[in-house]
């Protein structure tokens, strides 16, 4: 409690919340020129990853369902923050605080396939794709990947292309060597992502190849 020279118990002023920033990733890619015509309302996007924080104020109101593929009777909430931290890179809202996302009204599904230090088994990643197809997703996002190539991942990989589900994962961070973007980036069924820097240049540590 503050209390004031008059000995009265004053209240403490909160700090205003910070303005709302488009991240200069988004902002790259000019993706609030596209915001008159669509924010991805309606879209569908499952988010395979370690969760997504089902209570942040930037993703609450876009957050739909989700699933927990490592254990299915538990909630998907994040206990890492990457998958939240990739959540609002796509669809933080646009409500003049914190940041805001590439596609600001796309509906949220949170698939947690990863613990808490940020692994995980290709058996749940595989669950996870399979919960995709059953509840009707259309865009998947997997910031993730393995060095490994395994013909069941890419079974499942095949399955979920062959229902129209648009996939996207990282291409690793195993560069700057050529060849080295991982599964399931590496699939042609799924649009590789490599980093680039603020410099419009591919990020010195990012996976490349002709598959990105």
């Amino acid at each position: 409690m503050v209390v004031s020279a008059s000995g009265k118990p004053v209240k403490p002023v909160p700090d205003p919340a910070p303005a709302q920033q488009i991240p200069w990733g988004v902002n790259r890619i000019d993706a609030e020129l596209a915001w008159p015509q669509n924010t991805g309302q309606g879209v569908k996007v499952a988010v395979l990853d370690t969760g997504i924080d089902l209570s942040h104020p930037d993703l609450l109101a876009n957050i739909k369902g989700g699933y927990n593929a490592i254990k299915p009777n538990k909630s998907p909430a994040d206990d890492n923050g990457h998958g939240t931290h990739v959540a609002g890179i796509i669809a933080a809202v646009n409500d003049n605080i914190g940041v805001v996302g590439v596609a600001p009204q796309a509906e949220l599904y949170a698939v947690k396939v990863l613990s808490a230090n940020g692994s995980g088994y290709l058996s749940d990643i595989i669950e996870g794709l399979e919960w995709c197809i059953t509840n009707n997703m259309q865009v998947i996002n997997m910031s993730l990947g393995t060095s490994s190539e395994v013909q069941s991942f890419h079974d499942a990989v095949i399955k979920v292309y062959n229902a129209g589900i648009v996939m996207v994962a990282a291409a690793g961070n195993s560069g700057p060597g050529d060849n080295t973007v991982e599964y399931p980036a590496k699939y042609e069924e799924v649009i590789a992502v490599s980093a680039t820097s603020d410099n419009d240049a591919i990020a010195s540590f990012s996976s490349r190849g002709p598959d990105r």
